[in-house]
């Protein structure tokens, strides 16, 4: 949007691409800590520009302002986020690109979270694709994905959770198209689960 570019001006230069996954992942931030359908809601407002500016300087004292602005633009340049003025005030918004992007960001934030709080209740939560080969691509994403946000690969399509995540395993479902191909399973026991719980620090 020309009227909300930025003046620019000569800083010093940051590591490629570490400014934009700052910035992407505290909007993941902001989505984990209300509620993860907010990415499905379109094109509505998820957070201020402003406040964006804020946290992610905030989190890393030694970019500034204008760097921070530069890889605001440039994600933006990639169709991964917009912004758009609503009363007098500019908000950031997703694209269907970054969607899939803070998904994961999001995704592992919760499930990191999960971890932390150790409420295991003996149980496995379970995740089986057969994705077909002329498919290829979008298996080799589902693995990807599961294992970025904290899955255990138990066996090239089977993956392991100590947590009850079936709303994020529906999402995964949603954002990776693999509804078809993907069940949820609970299991009381599974082999090898000492190697697993030591993988979660059970």
């Amino acid at each position: 949007m020309s009227n909300l570019r930025y003046k620019r001006y000569k800083s010093k230069p940051a590591k490629y691409g570490a400014v934009s996954n700052s910035i992407l992942e505290q909007i993941a931030e902001f989505i984990a800590g209300h509620d993860i359908r907010l990415i499905n809601y379109g094109p509505n407002p998820l957070l201020l520009l402003a406040m964006l500016l804020a946290k992610v300087a905030e989190i890393d004292r030694s970019l500034s302002q204008t760097q921070i602005r530069k890889s605001i633009e440039g994600l933006e340049r990639r169709n991964i986020i917009s912004l758009e003025e609503i009363n007098n005030e500019v908000h950031v918004i997703l694209e269907e690109k970054g969607k899939q992007k803070v998904a994961q960001y999001s995704l592992a934030k919760i499930m990191e979270y999960k971890r932390r709080q150790k409420k295991w209740n003996g149980k496995w939560y379970m995740v089986f694709f057969d994705i077909p080969e002329s498919q290829r691509n979008k298996r080799d994403y589902l693995r990807k994905f599961l294992r970025n946000v904290g899955f255990y690969q138990f066996q090239k399509s089977v993956y392991i959770f100590p947590f009850e995540c079936e709303q994020e395993i529906e999402y995964i479902r949603n954002i990776v198209e693999s509804a078809k191909y993907t069940k949820y399973i609970i299991a009381d026991k599974i082999e090898d689960e000492d190697k697993i719980r030591k993988f979660f620090n059970l």
